[in-house]
């Protein structure tokens, strides 16, 4: 890869080496104290004569979620970056895109050849998903991932005469797999296949987004004023879920029950469930209830369910904050060295030994977490249609908040016998695309308040 660019570019250099003496960039994070702990502490060992100022984007008790940020978050970061003007930018997916188009990130293709920084450790697809946001240049690298995968208790297979879940399965084999542990156990002794962890009222709903994550559907068109969910795809997926969530192949925990049954995986009660590395140190350092001992459980993972068209691609892999340079930076190679520093090795290596944060995106040294091979979490290539499968650019955020009790309501009737899918998505199409005119009138009031303003 770096020797075919080279040619490319013939070698010419992007950027000049570091000034002699002290420098200084601007660089937007979390808030001062998450930068010096994950970052700023080891980069001041490596390059001392870079000072770092931290902009920072948490707002009190509101820290932003850069895996799924919302529509007043990514105003109030633009906000921020406007008027702080930082040379290294943390952003989202949606964010990478537009400052691309804008022209306001700097292209790290030329200065990536000249270090020869080696892109090759990256997870599959990773890298190659960044340059389509940027119509095949590279604006940002991203450091540390978030992605689930299915977890397993071996013993419970074992005990129990059932196969071993394996890599790649689709939602029906997953679910066809709960299913026989259907009738083990009673009462407090029940053993559950796959548990969701859910406080949700509406854990149906939530569920029903994973599984059609998975899938190549639309439910908007194009110019998002269309909704589309009365079609013979979308009905596909209100049967599966729907049939999962009655035969009890899909188990959620029930907000008027035993506590101890949250964490029913972790306790030992279900036979598997979908998370991220967030549960690990919870498996590693079990908690105890009712009175009863803390019991460590012989777990094990693999990747989670696939579209069957597209078996090596994930839905359920989230980016941290992509870095980037401003393209008006008067700082450009002070702000490229840190950037290449949060995604180089030395800090893979440093994340690799933080239990329970982020994984890095590179795992090149990161092979093993208390000895279970950590392949699953990089198997999968990161979807290319996965985040516009139930979102759109031009979507309101008012239109989920009208939208999601609906659709519980519709898959629970479903459940129930209440109604049949056909019927269902008839008056679902309706009623989404009421809540859609509905938000998209809300906000266009809003904006036209702002303009007034």
């Amino acid at each position: 890869m770096v020797t075919f660019l080279s040619a490319c570019f013939g070698g010419k250099q992007a950027l000049a080496p570091l000034k002699d003496g002290k420098e200084k960039i601007k660089v937007v994070y979390r808030n001062e104290r998450q930068f010096n702990e994950d970052y700023g502490q080891f980069f001041s060992v490596k390059y001392p004569n870079i000072d770092v100022e931290v902009i920072p984007i948490m707002s009190g008790d509101h820290p932003l979620n850069f895996y799924g940020v919302e529509k007043e978050d990514e105003e109030r970061v633009k906000e921020i970056i406007e008027q702080h003007k930082p040379d290294v930018l943390l952003l989202n997916e949606d964010l990478l895109t537009s400052y691309a188009q804008e022209g306001k990130l700097y292209s790290l293709d030329e200065v990536i050849v000249q270090d020869q920084f080696d892109l090759t450790g990256y997870m599959p697809g990773l890298i190659d998903s960044l340059r389509a946001k940027g119509k095949g240049k590279l604006y940002g690298l991203i450091p540390s991932l978030e992605a689930a995968v299915l977890y397993y208790n071996r013993d419970l297979f074992t005990e129990n005469n059932i196969e071993f879940p394996r890599n790649q399965m689709t939602w029906e084999e997953v679910f066809n797999l709960s299913k026989r542990f259907q009738g083990i156990g009673t009462g407090k002794n029940k053993v559950y296949g796959l548990y969701q962890m859910s406080l949700s009222e509406i854990s149906n709903a939530w569920f029903f987004y994973d599984v059609a994550k998975t899938s190549p559907l639309r439910m908007f068109d194009a110019k998002a004023k269309k909704f589309l969910i009365h079609t013979d795809g979308w009905k596909k997926v209100f049967e599966l879920t729907t049939d999962a969530i009655r035969s009890q192949a899909v188990s959620f925990y029930d907000p008027n029950g035993d506590v101890a049954n949250f964490l029913a995986f972790q306790s030992g009660k279900a036979a598997m469930t979908i998370s991220n590395s967030w549960i690990i140190p919870e498996l590693e350092n079990p908690r105890s209830f009712n009175g009863q001992p803390a019991k460590k459980i012989n777990w094990d993972i693999v990747t989670v369910p696939i579209d069957p068209q597209n078996p090596d691609e994930s839905a359920e892999v989230r980016f941290g904050g992509i870095y980037a340079v401003s393209a008006n930076s008067p700082n450009k190679r002070a702000a490229w060295e840190f950037v290449k520093f949060a995604n180089g090795t030395e800090m893979e290596k440093i994340s690799s030994r933080s239990t329970g944060k982020p994984f890095p995106t590179r795992n090149q040294v990161f092979k093993e977490l208390h000895g279970r091979s950590v392949e699953p979490f990089y198997k999968l290539k990161p979807m290319v249609y996965s985040s516009d499968v139930l979102s759109h650019v031009n979507v309101p955020e008012e239109f989920y908040r009208l939208y999601t009790p609906l659709l519980e309501d519709t898959l629970r009737a479903i459940v129930d016998n209440k109604i049949t899918v056909d019927e269902a998505l008839a008056e679902l199409q309706v009623k989404g695309q009421n809540a859609l005119e509905q938000a998209r009138a809300a906000k266009k009031r809003e904006d036209n308040s702002k303009t007034a303003e």
